[in-house]
C-alpha cells in the first residue's frame, strides 16, 4: 500500500509527496494520479517511510517520473541505502536528483 499526503513547502514553490508502505502493482493508481496534480516548478518525494519496492514498482515510479519530468524538476529524499541503490541500478537517477534534507544535512 502507498499513502500520498501532500503539501506546499513554504519556503520554496514545489510539490511535496510523502510515499509511504511497499511501492508495488498495487500503487499505480495512486502513481499514476501524481503527475496531474504537479503544479510547480520543483517536485519532491519523500521515501523516510516508504517499505519495499518490487520490479513492478520501480517500472511505475520510472512512468511517473517520466511523465513529471516534462514539466518540473525531481528531487528524491529519505532514500535508504537500499532505495539509493536500486534506483541507481534502474536507471531513476537519471530522471531524479537524490538530496538531502536540509535538515539531515545540517545535524
Amino acid at each position: 500500500m502507498i499513502t500520498i499526503p501532500t503539501s506546499n513547502d513554504n519556503s520554496a514553490a514545489c510539490d511535496f509527496f510523502a510515499l509511504e508502505g511497499t511501492i508495488d502493482a498495487h500503487s499505480e493508481a495512486l502513481l499514476m494520479a501524481i503527475p496531474a496534480r504537479v503544479k510547480h516548478p520543483v517536485v519532491r518525494f519523500d521515501f523516510t517511510n516508504a517499505g519495499r519496492i518490487n520490479s513492478m514498482g520501480v517500472a511505475l515510479l520510472l512512468r511517473c517520473f517520466k511523465e513529471i519530468r516534462s514539466k518540473a524538476e525531481i528531487r528524491l529524499e529519505g532514500l535508504s541505502q537500499m532505495h539509493a541503490m536500486l534506483f541507481k541500478m534502474t536507471g531513476v537517477f537519471l530522471l531524479a536528483t537524490p538530496v538531502e534534507r536540509k535538515k539531515e544535512a545540517a545535524a
